[in-house]
């Protein structure tokens, strides 16, 4: 038995399911700029949309019944590579479609990561909900679970170099905008589990282009979900310079001023590190009367979790806000 109910009647049942509901409904601001995103939007405005219109274009195969999917790489201002899994529903509605961007789970938020098999599980249910979905990769992965302080110090300052991911997210809307004729780009949503969570809520605070974002388990305060002793290993190792300083830059908890967005949050109450930095969250963004709907589940495993109660609740509730546009 999971907790899966139609998000449309969720009135019945918000309290024993541990719903909190919505902050009061205000308009999207602009999020406050970031300092490390200042040189892209100082950039000539046609950057990255005449990079990615040299992109090869989209062809989508069927991969399962109602969801195609097309692998395409494309080169970043950098000069590497990235791949995008680019999913749409078959077949496609006469209108446009909204769009979800997901990076890969399964970082310590100061690397990156490609895609890999294992990942369809998080990208197609919003397919079938009716959303067309754009998984991109992070630069700087370090290959291994295993990797040594040395691969780790490589893939950490590549994946600051791409601005801790916001270079690889913000190529994939390009990508999506200036290559994908089917995708309505007024509607743009970031979603993710774990890492990829904290992503989307960092992408979200810094990009204007996401209308609302969907996090499961998500790390909100980075320093938190490390330690002290993590914490004290990176600095010493030098994996990260001035590792304090930059896990708060990075953490979604250091911007709640800043968010203007419909965000949805996912916790589990028993997952270390992670469980009293989110409440803290959700408790914060309500009393600055931010839009904030949160599912604290009561026991579970932080993927399995996301997958049978959390990833179904936010694919209703995302389906809920994107009909309201």
């Amino acid at each position: 038995m999971t907790l899966r109910t139609s998000f449309f009647a969720l009135a019945l049942a918000l309290g024993s399911l541990g719903f909190s509901g919505c902050g009061p409904k205000s308009d999207i601001k602009s999020p406050v700029i970031d300092s490390e995103v200042v040189e892209l939007l100082l950039a000539p405005p046609n950057l990255l949309a005449t990079s990615v219109k040299q992109a090869p274009d989209a062809n989508f195969k069927n991969l399962e019944s109602g969801v195609s999917r097309a692998n395409v790489i494309v080169k970043l201002p950098s000069g590497k590579s990235m791949a995008l899994w680019i999913y749409q529903p078959d077949p496609l509605p006469s209108s446009k479609v909204p769009c979800v961007f997901i990076a890969p789970a399964g970082t310590l938020m100061i690397h990156g990561k490609q895609l890999a098999s294992g990942d369809e599980a998080e990208h197609i249910p919003w397919v079938k909900a009716g959303f067309s979905v754009v998984a991109y990769e992070l630069s700087g992965d370090p290959g291994s679970r295993d990797a040594s302080n040395v691969e780790l110090k490589i893939a950490a300052e590549e994946f600051r170099k791409a601005k801790s991911g916001l270079v690889n997210a913000r190529v994939a809307m390009a990508y999506a905008k200036e290559k994908l004729s089917f995708v309505d780009p007024r509607r743009f949503y970031t979603a993710g589990h774990s890492s990829a969570g904290t992503m989307a809520m960092y992408v979200a605070l810094m990009e204007p282009q996401v209308r609302a974002v969907a996090a499961f388990m998500p790390a909100v305060d980075v320093r938190a979900f490390f330690g002290p002793q993590d914490m004290k290993a990176i600095q010493q190792n030098g994996i990260v310079p001035n590792a304090g300083e930059y896990v708060t830059r990075i953490s979604p908890s250091s911007y709640i001023d800043r968010i203007s967005q419909p965000m949805f949050l996912a916790y589990v109450e028993n997952d270390p590190g992670n469980t009293k930095p989110a409440e803290k969250f959700c408790r914060d963004m309500r009393e600055k009367g931010k839009d904030i709907t949160s599912l604290r589940i009561p026991q579970g495993d932080h993927y399995q979790s996301m997958i049978d109660d959390a990833l179904p609740m936010g694919v209703d509730w995302l389906t809920m806000i994107n009909a309201m546009r």
